[in-house]
């Protein structure tokens, strides 16, 4: 059992970044003031996570996670004024669509697009290998080069949709797809799903049916250009049809596994399936 007084300070923090984001509309720098909040929000966190390693999994704590992680959502959403404007140096992306059924509900299109991330992007990209292993009859690694130069390396063109509401229409995505790298590695009949790792302890879960749909591929390329190592450069998963967070920047492996193993995001409240039409953004959605 935890100790009262650790989760009292868990419950503090949490009512004072409350405090603070209530006084973000009336401020000079409304943004500057809900970074704030985050930052108290993210300590809130890091102690609910200390916690559960100690305490283990007690509804409480994996409650109160997932409420932290509601509220990190809703200043997120409230700064989406943000992602209203092309991103320097990128392909303006479209803003209206013919088709209705290309954007989620409650999602906005933007012309840009927005970084964001866990923990600080990797310094040293040089040499950088993708490894596909665990529920494999043959485990593999590749190479940035031996992957750029796979016949199946390809380009597909799908929309991308951030849990924070936004999404960005059309874009080009160069890589490999998921499915040819399972075929090599022969994925065992019991795996039924993979555990996605990425720099520097960043992780999401998807099932192989997910991975193995049409337009998902380990990305090198973003409308015809390298991706930027904000845009999770050299290597990223890019999964159209599930919010953003399943598409893991900087990845450095595919595990196939024998069950659905929470991610990092899925541990602290998100969906574990992540469907932006029937809008799964946190448990119970």
């Amino acid at each position: 059992m935890a100790d009262p007084t650790d989760f009292d300070d868990v419950r503090a923090l949490f009512v004072r970044a409350d405090e603070i984001a209530k006084a973000a509309p009336s401020a000079r720098d409304p943004a500057a003031v809900r970074d704030r909040a985050r930052d108290v929000l993210v300590r809130a966190r890091d102690l609910v996570d200390d916690l559960r390693d100690r305490d283990g999994d007690r509804d409480d704590l994996v409650e109160f996670a997932l409420l932290v992680s509601r509220r990190m959502l809703d200043l997120d959403g409230a700064d989406l004024a943000a992602t209203t404007v092309p991103t320097e140096g990128m392909r303006r992306a479209p803003t209206t669509v013919d088709d209705p059924g290309r954007r989620p509900p409650n999602q906005h299109l933007t012309p840009g697009f927005p970084v964001l991330h866990v923990g600080s992007p990797p310094r040293d990209v040089d040499p950088w290998t993708l490894t596909v292993a665990g529920r494999v009859t043959t485990r593999m690694r590749w190479s940035l080069a031996d992957l750029r130069a796979d016949p199946a390396a390809t380009t597909a063109t799908s929309d991308f949709h951030c849990v924070t509401g936004w999404s960005r229409l059309d874009n080009d995505w160069t890589g490999i797809p998921v499915a040819a790298l399972l075929d090599r590695v022969e994925s065992r009949p019991e795996a039924t799903h993979v555990l996605v790792n990425g720099h520097p302890a960043y992780s999401a879960n998807l099932s192989v049916e997910a991975v193995r749909a049409s337009g998902v591929l380990l990305a090198w390329a973003h409308d015809g250009v390298d991706l930027s190592v904000a845009h999770g450069g050299p290597l990223r998963l890019v999964v159209p049809q599930r919010y953003g967070w399943k598409s893991v920047k900087w990845v450095t492996e595919v595990r196939l596994v024998d069950r659905d193993v929470p991610g990092y995001w899925e541990e602290r409240g998100y969906h574990m399936h992540a469907d932006p039409w029937r809008e799964q953004r946190l448990r119970g959605d």
